[in-house]
């Protein structure tokens, strides 16, 4: 059910900007803060034959509280439902977000987005994640959107970064595709050939 609700938000979300493709739209959502949405250049590329296999919600509202601590900058940490067994937790602490994959075998790979990808900087997750896959049921990697609070211009919306995340054994961050024309695609062509080292 909390696939269908994610995939139904990331279908209206595409449908309020503009009515673009889901093959032009990886991650799609929005953050707690301002967050730059990249608008990918239109592309005279073949159409691939991996799509996104589901979108699910990374929104707290659609997950389960596990834990929270009002007294320690907003502290909490979620669990969302993922797809094929997959499970995400999001955590959030003194305004930076992150997330642990847990796989079909209970095990748990910590992403370290806050270390890795913000450097440190606040930030805070898209709404929605991408699964990516070429069978149609098992999926490969995982697309989320991250925004990062630019250090050097605090008052400017967030600089929007797509992740692709490797679900090997470990999970581990595969790319980081920085706000920029074709953003989307060059974060589908990294899910969709998951291999290389991880960063």
């Amino acid at each position: 059910m909390i696939e269908r609700i994610a995939s139904v938000v990331g279908l209206l979300f595409l449908a309020g900007c503009g009515g673009s493709s889901s093959k032009e739209n990886a991650a799609d959502g929005s953050s707690n803060r301002n967050m730059t949405e990249a608008t990918p250049a239109p592309s005279a590329a073949p159409v691939r034959s991996r799509d996104p296999i589901a979108y699910t919600s990374l929104n707290p509202v659609n997950c389960r509280l596990l834990e929270q601590n009002v007294n320690e900058a907003g502290y909490a940490r979620h669990l969302c439902n993922g797809l094929a067994g997959y499970k995400l937790e999001t955590t959030e602490s003194n305004l930076r977000q992150d997330i642990i994959v847990i796989a079909p075998d209970g095990k748990r790979s910590a992403l370290g987005l806050s270390t890795k990808v913000a450097k440190g900087a606040f930030n805070s997750l898209g709404l929605i994640a991408e699964w990516r896959g070429s069978d149609g049921k098992n999926p490969t990697a995982l697309i989320v959107r991250l925004g990062v609070a630019d250090g050097a211009a605090p008052n400017r919306p967030d600089i929007s970064n797509l992740v692709v995340v490797k679900l090997a054994t470990p999970a581990c961050v595969l790319a980081v595709v920085p706000a920029a024309p074709r953003q989307n695609e060059l974060a589908r062509d990294a899910a969709d050939r998951p291999k290389g080292d991880c960063i």
